[in-house]
C-alpha cells in the first residue's frame, strides 16, 4: 500500500486535488489516525477524471495512478458519495478505510463473481471478510453507514472509537466543512503529518520543512483533460511552531524571484513579508529559542527586503534578497571586490552571521560566500560559479519569467503569496524516481510529461488560516521551443589560446569540447563542463583539431599539429603509436585530412613552406602520391574537393598559382591564370572551385581551367564559406546568405562558420567586440533568442544525443560556455 502515499504525495505536490459533497454523518467514522482523506462527491465523475486526464492517461503504467482505478471498493460500491481515508499500518505502510452509505450488495455473496463472505465477531459487531478475484477487504455496518477497509485492524479501531464516542478533531471538521461541493472530489490532509508521510515513502531524503506545516488542510481541484488547478485552505495549528504560522500578522508581497530564475533551474521557493520585525518574532518559537537570542546583525538588511528565497540550480543553490532600496542594502552588506563576470562585479561576503542562522527554518544551511547585485536583487552563492550561471541567464534572457509556459501556468494565480513554490516537472520526476521504492523507480523515470513543464503551488497567509492555490497544466510552450540556455561552463587555469571545438565521444555517442590555453595545455571537456584531462603540448595547435578512426573500430582519435609535431591522441589523452611525429623543419600550415571515399582510408598531408608530404593513418609515406613541392610557399592547407565523381586536391601558392591535382598528385585541372588570393579557403560552389581575391571579387575556376571573377562589393578583409548551393560572405558588418544581405551592428566579426547537420544549414558569426554570437538559417533568418553571449567562433553539434543541438564558445578570457538550442 505504500504506492498509495506516493500517489497522494504526488497529487499534493502536483496539485491533484478536488472537492465533494457528502452527508455530515460520514465524518464521524473517519479513523482517528487518518492522515489523508479523499472526500468523494461523485464517484462516477471521479472515475472519468482518472480515465480522461491527459497526464494520467499518458502514464497508465504508473502504479499510483492505477491504484485508484483498481481499488476493489471503488469498483464494487454503488453509492456516489464516500470518504476514502488512509492511515498508517505498521512502519512505512498505509491502509485504506472507505466510509459511505450502506450498500447491501457489497457484503452479499454473488455466485457469478465468485465472491466469498466470511464473518468475524468483534465487540458485539459483525465484521465481514469479503474475498473475490484475489482481492480482500473487510466491512462492517453501523446503522445506515458502511465502513470498509483493507485492514481488519482498522475496522476494529473504528468500532472501538464509535463505542467510546471519540469525535473528529475540530480542525478536521473545519477543513471538512469548507471543502467545496462543485467538483468530483477533494483531498484533506493532516499538515502536522505531512513530513512523516513524505519521509515514510522517501526514506533516503527527509524534508523537515514539511513537519508541522499546518493543521488540517482541504483543497478543491478543477481537473480537465490538460490541466489541474487547486484551491483550498490550511487551518493553522500550533501557530507558534507551524510553518504557516511564521507568516502570522504579515502581508504577502509580490513574488519576483522568477524574474532571475534560469529556465534550467530545478525550481525555486519564495517567501515574502511586509515587516521583518514581525517575521523575526514568529521565527523565534519555530527555532525553539527566545527572540533575544536571534542575532540582530542582519536586521537592517532584512528590514529593507520584501522577499527572500532560494533558486535550486542543478549543481548548487543560490539565495536571493529582493530589496526595497538596493543601493542601501548593498552598502549594508559591506562586501569586498572579488572579480567581475561579464562586467558585473562579484563581491565576497564575510559576515560570520549567516542568513540561515537567522532565517531558519525558511533558509537552512546556506553558506553565503559571494554575492552580486542586479537591479532589485541581491544574489548570494557559495561559489562564484553559481553566480556566473545566474548572470549568464540574466544577460541571455533565458529566464523562467520570460517563458510562455510559465506565464500560462501562473496566469490564474495571485501575484502575491507568502510562500511560492515552483518546480520543473523534470526535476520532480527525478526526485520521485530517485527516492521512491525500488520497484517503482523505473515507472517514474519513464514518466511522460511532455508539455507539462512546471508545477506551481502558492500559500497566502490570512488570519488563522492560509489560502492554497496551485496549477499544473499542459502548455504549447513557445518560449521553451525557441530558447537558448547555457547548460555548462568551465574555467581554465590560463587564458584560452584558440577557439573551442566539438569532437566526437565514441563512448557516450555525443560530443566533447577540445580547447588549448596559452600555456599550450590541451583540455578535453565533457558536455557537462567537467575537465576529463589536460595535456601539455610543445606549441600552439595550427588550425582545427580533426578526428580519425585509425583502427576502424568506431573509436576516434584527435589529429592535429603544432609547428614541430604531428599528434594523434586517444580518448584518454594518450599518444597513439607511431605518433607523435617530430619534424626538423617547421610545419607552416594546419594538417589536412582526406577520406576520399568515406571508408576510413585516410590521407594526412603536412606542409613545410612549399613542401607537401602525404601519409597514411599509420604515419607511413604514401609512395603513390607523386607531388612533392610547389614553386613558392603555400598560403593555405591543401584542400580536397570532389565535384561529380572526381577528386581534386587544391594547393594555393604565394605567387598566385593554384595547383589542382588528382589523388596521385598529377595535374587534373590546368588553371590558365594566376589569382591574387585572399586568405579564404577554396569551396565547391555551383560545381566550380570558388574563393575570393584580395580586392574582394568572387573568383571561380571552371573544369577547363578558365578563371572568372565577379564583383560582389566585398572589402579587402572579406570572408566566405560555402556549400555547393549556399554561398555566405561577410564584409565589414554586411553578412550575405544566398544573396540576401543583412546589415549587422558595427563591430569586429569572426569569419562565418557553416554547419550542415541533419540536412539543415546553420551559419554562425561572432562579434568579439560586443561579445555576441549570432546563428542564422540558410534563408538568412536569425534563430530565436540569438544573439547570446560569447567571445569566439562557435562550434555546433549534438553533444548529448537528445534532439537538441548544443554549441561551445569562449566566454571570458579563460572560460568555456556550452549552450543548448531548445
Amino acid at each position: 500500500m505504500k504506492k498509495i502515499v506516493v500517489v497522494l504525495l504526488s497529487i499534493i505536490f502536483l496539485a491533484c486535488n478536488t472537492s465533494i459533497k457528502t452527508s455530515n454523518s460520514l465524518i464521524d467514522y473517519i479513523p482517528q489516525d487518518a492522515q489523508i482523506i479523499i472526500k468523494i462527491n461523485d464517484l462516477e465523475q471521479t472515475r472519468n477524471i482518472l480515465r480522461d486526464n491527459n497526464f494520467i492517461k499518458n502514464n497508465n503504467s504508473i502504479a499510483l495512478f492505477n491504484y485508484f482505478k483498481e481499488l476493489p471498493i471503488l469498483k464494487e460500491i454503488n453509492k456516489p458519495n464516500g470518504l476514502l481515508c488512509f492511515s498508517p499500518v505498521g512502519k512505512n505502510n498505509f491502509g485504506y478505510t472507505y466510509v459511505s452509505k450502506f450498500d447491501p450488495q457489497l457484503i452479499k455473496a454473488d455466485s457469478l463473481s465468485q465472491k466469498k463472505i466470511e464473518t468475524i465477531n468483534y465487540s458485539e459487531k459483525t465484521i465481514h471478510k469479503v474475498s473475490f478475484k484475489e482481492n480482500t477487504f473487510f466491512a462492517t455496518r453501523n446503522d445506515s453507514i458502511l465502513i470498509t477497509s483493507s485492514s481488519q485492524l482498522l475496522i476494529e479501531n473504528i468500532i472501538r472509537e464509535q463505542k467510546n464516542n471519540i469525535p473528529a478533531s475540530k480542525d478536521l471538521k473545519k477543513a471538512y466543512e469548507v471543502s467545496g461541493l462543485e467538483n468530483a472530489f477533494s483531498i484533506l490532509f493532516n499538515g502536522k503529518k505531512l513530513g512523516s508521510i513524505h519521509d515514510s515513502f522517501f526514506p533516503e531524503v527527509q524534508l523537515t520543512g514539511l513537519s508541522n506545516f499546518s493543521g488540517w488542510a482541504s483543497v478543491d481541484t478543477t481537473i480537465d483533460q490538460n490541466a489541474i488547478y487547486i484551491d483550498g485552505i490550511a487551518i493553522e495549528k500550533d501557530s507558534l511552531t507551524s510553518t504557516i504560522g511564521i507568516f502570522d500578522n504579515t502581508l504577502a508581497q509580490e513574488n519576483r524571484i522568477a524574474r532571475i530564475t534560469p529556465i534550467t533551474a530545478q525550481g525555486f521557493i519564495s517567501y515574502t513579508y511586509d515587516d521583518f520585525n514581525v517575521l523575526k518574532r514568529n521565527l523565534a518559537p519555530a527555532q525553539e529559542r527566545e527572540l533575544r537570542d536571534i542575532p540582530n546583525e542582519l536586521d537592517d538588511i532584512l528590514s529593507g527586503v520584501s522577499e527572500i528565497g532560494t533558486i535550486f540550480l542543478e549543481q548548487e543553490n543560490v539565495f536571493i534578497l529582493t530589496a526595497l532600496d538596493p543601493e542601501t542594502t548593498e552598502e549594508s552588506l559591506q562586501g569586498s571586490p572579488a572579480g567581475t563576470y561579464r562586467d558585473i562585479p562579484i563581491y565576497s561576503y564575510d559576515n560570520p552571521i549567516t542568513f540561515s542562522g537567522v532565517l531558519n527554518p525558511l533558509i537552512k544551511g546556506f553558506d553565503a560566500k559571494f554575492y552580486i547585485s542586479y537591479g532589485e536583487f541581491i544574489i548570494f552563492g557559495s561559489t562564484k560559479k553559481s553566480l556566473e550561471t545566474i548572470i549568464s541567464n540574466i544577460l541571455n534572457k533565458t529566464l523562467l519569467y520570460e517563458q510562455e509556459y510559465y506565464k500560462k501556468t501562473t496566469e490564474k494565480l495571485s501575484d502575491e503569496a507568502s510562500i511560492l513554490l515552483v518546480g520543473s516537472t523534470q526535476s520532480l520526476k527525478k526526485y520521485i524516481s530517485k527516492n521512491t521504492e525500488e520497484e517503482y523507480q523505473k515507472q517514474w523515470s519513464d514518466l511522460n510529461h511532455k508539455g507539462y513543464q512546471t508545477a506551481v503551488l502558492q500559500i497566502v497567509k490570512e488570519n488563522d488560516f492560509a489560502h492554497i492555490h496551485g496549477a499544473f497544466q499542459k502548455n504549447i510552450a513557445k518560449g521553451a521551443a525557441t530558447s537558448v540556455t547555457q547548460t555548462a561552463s568551465t574555467t581554465l587555469e590560463n587564458k584560452i589560446l584558440n577557439q573551442p571545438i566539438l569532437v566526437k565521444n565514441h563512448r557516450s555517442k555525443g560530443m566533447d569540447v577540445a580547447v588549448q590555453d596559452i600555456e599550450n595545455n590541451l583540455y578535453l571537456i565533457s558536455d557537462k563542463g567537467t575537465i576529463f584531462w589536460k595535456k601539455q603540448l610543445d606549441g600552439a595547435i595550427l588550425g582545427d583539431i580533426q578526428q580519425i578512426d585509425i583502427y576502424k573500430n568506431g573509436r576516434y582519435q584527435l589529429l592535429f599539429n603544432t609547428a614541430n609535431t604531428l599528434y594523434l591522441l586517444d580518448r584518454d589523452g594518450n599518444t597513439v603509436n607511431p605518433y607523435p611525429k617530430k619534424f626538423d623543419e617547421p610545419l607552416t600550415q594546419p594538417v589536412a585530412l582526406f577520406d576520399y571515399d568515406k571508408n576510413k582510408r585516410y590521407r594526412i598531408l603536412t606542409t613545410q613552406g612549399n613542401k607537401v608530404k602525404m601519409y597514411n593513418a599509420e604515419g607511413g609515406i604514401v609512395t603513390g602520391f607523386g607531388f612533392s613541392e610547389t614553386e613558392t610557399d603555400l598560403l593555405l592547407s591543401p584542400k580536397h574537393i570532389r565535384i561529380g565523381t572526381k577528386d581534386h586536391i587544391l594547393l594555393s601558392e604565394e605567387n598566385g598559382k593554384l595547383n589542382i591535382l588528382d589523388r596521385l598528385g598529377r595535374t587534373r585541372v590546368n588553371v590558365k591564370s594566376k589569382v591574387d588570393f585572399s586568405k579564404n579557403e577554396w569551396y565547391s560552389y555551383e560545381d566550380k572551385f570558388t574563393s575570393t581575391t584580395k580586392d574582394g571579387n568572387l573568383v571561380q575556376i571552371l573544369s577547363d581551367g578558365n578563371v572568372t571573377t565577379k564583383n560582389l562589393g566585398l572589402n579587402e578583409n572579406n570572408h566566405i564559406v560555402s556549400t555547393n548551393k549556399t554561398l555566405v560572405t561577410l564584409s565589414e558588418n554586411k553578412l550575405t546568405i544566398k544573396g540576401k544581405t543583412l546589415e549587422l551592428d558595427f563591430g569586429v566579426y569572426t569569419e562565418p562558420k557553416l554547419f550542415y547537420i541533419n540536412n539543415k544549414i546553420y551559419i554562425s558569426v561572432t562579434d568579439v567586440q560586443s561579445k555576441k554570437v549570432y546563428l542564422y538559417d540558410s534563408n538568412a533568418e536569425l534563430f530565436p533568442n540569438f544573439p547570446v553571449y560569447g567571445n569566439s567562433v562557435m562550434s555546433l553539434g549534438n553533444m548529448d544525443k537528445d534532439p537538441n543541438l548544443e554549441f561551445a564558445v569562449q566566454g571570458e578570457e579563460n572560460g568555456i560556455l556550452i549552450y543548448q538550442i531548445n
